[in-house]
């Protein structure tokens, strides 16, 4: 939509000191540490413009928790797939912050074809359907080098190098011990960017917002906002007024005027 930009966050803000109407992150700032989190609160706070508001969409702890209990207490109760349920809320807890592998316990789970598909699409969206229908584990094959058009000397050694690229976690293998291979694989994998660092209930996303100078937090659903018309935005509800990620927490604080 026009008006609209997006912005990797690992290079800063590119916009100017109060300039920005809103800001909105989804489901990012749990993939930051803590300082680089309030960091990250720090520089949407500078962009914005006095009462510019910004709009944050987190992981709900507070939900994730309530749910587990519930299903807990459908265990204790005998219902259908609870303990498959259970477990499902038990990943959401753990499993993405202590994964080794992409995707780790979760998308495994996704692939078996679980007998409790329909409370996992409630609980993260029906962006799960690509996982649950068509998931696979195979290896994404080497880049087709012949669709480059260039000089076929130059052509082949660029090949060479993507296969050398490809195959060079053999490499490593070959060159570090098994206990030093371990450490790089999962040093590289914990940079990635797709554990999560932390996680937040409403109480405190807002005590963080307000530290760094955020006032006025409010909080949200998928499709209500201060931001005018902000549904037909299309970020956080599709076209249908469904939430993408049903598993959300909504807040929304403002940037208050000087005195």
């Amino acid at each position: 939509m026009e008006g609209v930009e997006s912005w990797n966050v690992s290079e800063g803000i590119p916009a100017d000191s109060q300039s920005v109407d809103m800001v909105y992150h989804s489901h990012l700032l749990e993939h930051l540490h803590q300082r680089e989190g309030e960091d990250f609160i720090q520089e949407c706070f500078r962009v914005l413009k006095p009462g510019g508001i910004m709009r944050v969409v987190v992981p709900d702890l507070e939900r994730i928790c309530k749910e587990y209990l519930s299903t807990i207490n459908e265990v204790d109760e005998g219902m259908r797939n609870a303990h498959l349920n259970a477990h499902w809320m038990r990943m959401e807890l753990f499993d993405q912050m202590t994964r080794d592998v992409s995707g780790g316990k979760m998308l495994q789970f996704l692939q078996s074809n679980p007998d409790n598909r329909e409370f996992i699409t409630k609980r993260c969206g029906k962006e799960i359907f690509s996982f649950l229908n068509h998931g696979s584990n195979k290896p994404h094959s080497a880049p087709l080098i012949q669709t480059i058009p260039l000089h076929l000397k130059f052509k082949q050694l660029l090949k060479n190098f993507f296969n050398l690229c490809w195959h060079k976690e053999k490499l490593f293998k070959a060159l570090l011990s098994i206990s030093d291979y371990e450490a790089l694989r999962y040093g590289r994998f914990n940079q990635s960017g797709e554990l999560h660092k932390q996680m937040f209930d409403r109480i405190s996303l807002q005590a963080l917002l307000q530290e760094v100078g955020f006032s006025k937090c409010t909080l949200q659903s998928h499709l209500s906002s201060s931001f005018p018309q902000w549904k037909e935005f299309y970020l956080d509800n599709n076209r249908l007024g469904e939430a993408r990620k049903p598993d959300s927490l909504y807040l929304e604080a403002v940037k208050p005027h000087l005195p």
